[in-house]
């Protein structure tokens, strides 16, 4: 049986849209270990296709001397480095093995240069052709039924998950909580990090607001028990697409053509198309023109879209 060693380290999002390289490898017969950062790792201990995670702290691979030793023990019949940032590249060179790298399109993106057809999944699949893997797949994390009926105990039968949060300012939908206000005949699941907790406070008894609250597969569980998400472009977006429940994505200061839009399958996005987005790849800095307009999208129409997003899975 071949080895081959994954190398996809952050962030979150990235790591959990890397496990599509994950079924085809398995299929294929491989042998699968995935390396990332704590706590990552997280994703993929229960993942039956993955024969070890190798977890490690950002802390421990800051020089070269530390990613050399960290790696000159790694032997394997292929790496395949679908990062490919300085520490990934440092750690496939000195580690034993044949080594695939995606093509991540980083300058194009960093100017600007927009290609709609390109989509990071994709990305992340194409080296496997080398390997004489070809195929559609998509992110896909293995929750065990214990975490899920572990969850269902404390939710309802039907809601809708929302993810009001982001790691940059600019990418945060302002008009969540009038967004939430707004439905009235249907149970609302708030989850995300403690930090999220301080956009909004709410009040609502058709609202639980679990911000803070649960670790990333728990997380996962709540998403996958959900019959819909909306979400920033973010990790929780991710989380949606990895245990197949529709998502629609808003976009602020980036936009779907950097490659991480839901496939037409998996979801939907909101995407205003101003002159000035995107402004950041990552969504970071300051809005330009001082305003957000890129966000100022009114909570009827987002409901709206989310639900004609369900009607049409339905129909």
């Amino acid at each position: 049986m071949k080895k081959i060693l994954i190398i996809r380290l952050s962030s979150l999002g990235d790591v959990v849209l890397a496990s599509s390289v994950i079924e085809p490898l398995y299929n294929a017969g491989f042998e699968i270990d995935f390396l990332t950062f704590k706590p990552f790792d997280e994703l993929f201990i229960k993942d039956y296709r993955v024969n070890k995670v190798i977890a490690v702290s950002k802390e421990n691979l800051k020089s070269i001397k530390d990613i050399y030793n960290f790696s000159k023990n790694l032997k394997y019949d292929y790496i395949l480095d679908i990062h490919f940032n300085l520490r990934s590249v440092l750690i496939s060179l000195f580690a034993k093995g044949k080594v695939l790298r995606y093509n991540k399109e980083s300058i194009k993106r960093r100017l600007k240069i927009l290609n709609p057809d390109f989509n990071v999944v994709k990305a992340y699949l194409k080296p496997l052709e080398s390997l004489g893997i070809k195929g559609d797949y998509r992110p896909k994390i293995i929750l065990e039924k214990e975490e899920i009926e572990k969850l269902k105990k404390i939710l309802p039968e039907n809601f809708i998950a929302v993810g009001v949060g982001a790691r940059y300012k600019n990418k945060i939908y302002p008009y969540f909580k009038e967004f939430i206000n707004l439905i009235k005949d249907e149970n609302v699941v708030l989850v995300g990090s403690k930090e999220d907790k301080d956009l909004f406070e709410i009040n609502q008894k058709n609202v639980i607001d679990l911000r803070g609250k649960l670790t990333i597969r728990e997380s996962l569980a709540v998403i996958s028990l959900a019959k819909g998400v909306v979400s920033n472009d973010s990790a929780i977006a991710h989380f949606a697409r990895a245990v197949k429940t529709p998502v629609l994505v808003i976009y602020g200061a980036t936009h779907p053509y950097f490659g991480f839009a839901p496939f037409k399958e998996e979801g939907d996005f909101i995407f205003k198309g101003l002159e000035c987005q995107p402004c950041d790849l990552h969504g970071k800095g300051s809005c330009k023109r001082g305003d957000l307009a890129c966000l100022d999208i009114k909570p009827e129409y987002i409901l709206e879209r989310f639900n004609n997003m369900l009607k049409e899975r339905l129909s």
